[in-house]
């Protein structure tokens, strides 16, 4: 079982025993930074540990408040080795290698902290740290791209095969949330988390409890499925909880992670060290991903775009569920069929969402800034097509935003240059705010409005489905998406 081990912040001796009082039902060990607390007192600390203590003292060059060179550094690491803490972390770049002797099989973590970027030679970092007595090895490294996420993450599957001093293989920031999530998946003792949201001793860390409860981090192990997001900026995707929520409540082996990368190309050349059983696709590779699957199922083909992808023996199996997620909501207002029905985008959900409402008898019109995006795809799906200036000569009984305006990046915009017309059905595909520009302004007019979180709920359902061959448990996802959307108002 891997374990999650909560790094503190805290600044006193009475801060860390205290947090530590807090958080003693949610950690299975604490890594107390003595850098940070500035009355440091180990034996109080000691006294006080709840769970057991992982001590570190890290240097500047490492992400640290003290000086590489700050003798309080070695000091502070002796007496924690003299006190018997339960782990002492030493840096494999410190000079200290007396306390690395002095604690060697008795709970010896040797690290090593890249915060520039990610070395070529890991094998021989690891190698060289095993030879100073490491009981345990933790190597954390800074991706420039996904392509290094993976990199490091072949490195430790190899080392776990060989066998060894265990590995904590850590990707910061953003690009390696999966090394954290799914570290057990990899054979790490334990996985860093933050007590608190905001409180984080290094980037990309997650809080401890949503690594219990969420993505129950514990009961990662090298034969879980792993699924994802994957897009450019899914670090606060909503989907997350709505597919771990169905994992649990089928009781599945498996963890569904935010895969943030900056290309696909990188993307694709990690994806054998991943291991996923399969992932999600969001902006902007829906489209860009089709011709790199080896088999594409007939709506996903002809809207040319892919959101959902099962990896079998290393093939990739693309469809589409974004139709799903339109049509689903809009079933409950409306009959599509013989409507018009706008739509604001070209791109690959605006795609399938076309297909599918024309396949169910809808009028479409696909209305983009660019106008000759709009007459290409349009012309590829059989509907019309109108550039922003058309619309107000433009009928519609369904007008649906397929654009990423309004979301949490621009959240102060709306992709519609109208005004609203009363007693039409207005959906928003944007779902991170629930309440949009474009939604208030629709509802003020009199409109019905459907929020992009009841579309997320529908494709997502179709999803897990197409994944596991299972039926979906759709009042545990709804409730899910519920309790999201209670906390966005809140």
């Amino acid at each position: 079982m891997t374990q999650i081990c909560v790094s503190l912040t805290e600044e006193t001796t009475a801060g860390v025993v205290e947090r530590m009082a807090d958080l003693a039902g949610i950690a299975d060990l604490f890594e107390v930074r003595a850098d940070f607390v500035l009355d440091l007192d180990l034996l109080t600390i000691l006294r006080g540990r709840t769970r057991p203590i992982l001590l570190t003292c890290r240097a500047a060059s490492e992400g640290g408040r003290l000086a590489d060179d700050d003798p309080r550094r070695r000091m502070t690491l002796l007496e924690a080795v003299k006190r018997g803490f339960d782990y002492v972390d030493v840096e494999y770049r410190s000079a200290f290698v007396d306390v690395m002797v002095e604690k060697a099989g008795r709970g010896l973590v040797v690290s090593y902290h890249d915060l520039k970027g990610t070395p070529e030679d890991l094998d021989g970092f690891y190698a060289a740290m095993r030879e100073r007595g490491a009981d345990v090895v933790k190597i954390a490294v800074t991706p420039r791209s996904i392509r290094d996420v993976g990199r490091l993450l072949d490195f430790a599957a190899r080392t776990a095969a060989a066998g060894g001093p265990p590995l904590v293989p850590i990707a910061l920031g953003p690009l390696g949330v999966v090394t954290r999530i799914a570290a057990g998946r990899w054979g790490a003792p334990f996985t860093f988390a933050s007590a608190a949201r905001g409180a984080e001793t290094s980037p990309g860390q997650i809080p401890a409890a949503e690594m219990a409860d969420l993505y129950r981090a514990r009961d990662v192990n090298p034969l879980t499925k792993v699924f994802g997001v994957l897009g450019t900026d899914v670090v606060w995707s909503l989907s997350p909880v709505l597919h771990n929520r169905a994992f649990e409540a089928r009781r599945l082996d498996a963890v569904y992670v935010p895969l943030q990368a900056d290309s696909l190309e990188g993307f694709l050349e990690a994806l054998p060290a991943l291991a996923l059983s399969g992932f999600s696709v969001t902006r902007p590779f829906k489209v860009d991903i089709v011709p790199h699957l080896q088999e594409v199922e007939e709506p996903a083909a002809l809207s040319g775009s892919v959101n959902t992808v099962v990896v079998h023996d290393g093939a990739l199996r693309g469809s589409t569920t974004d139709g799903i997620g339109v049509l689903a909501p809009l079933k409950k207002r409306l009959d599509v069929k013989g409507r018009a029905v706008v739509i604001l985008g070209a791109g690959g959900a605006a795609r399938a969402a076309a297909l599918a409402l024309k396949r169910k008898g809808a009028r479409v019109t696909l209305v983009a800034r660019r106008s000759g995006q709009a007459a290409s795809v349009a012309s590829a799906l059989g509907c019309a097509h109108a550039g922003l200036p058309d619309l107000p000569r433009l009928a519609w009984d369904v007008l649906i935003n397929a654009t990423p305006a309004g979301s949490a990046a621009h959240p102060d915009e709306s992709p519609f240059p109208a005004k609203h017309r009363p007693g039409t059905v207005v959906l928003d595909m944007v779902y991170e705010p629930l309440e949009t520009r474009f939604l208030r302004d629709a509802q003020q007019a009199g409109c019905t409005i459907i929020d992009g979180l009841e579309m997320l709920l529908a494709q997502a359902v179709a999803q897990f489905e197409t994944w596991t061959g299972l039926e979906a448990p759709l009042d545990v996802m709804k409730s899910a998406a519920l309790f999201l959307a209670q906390e966005q108002e809140a």
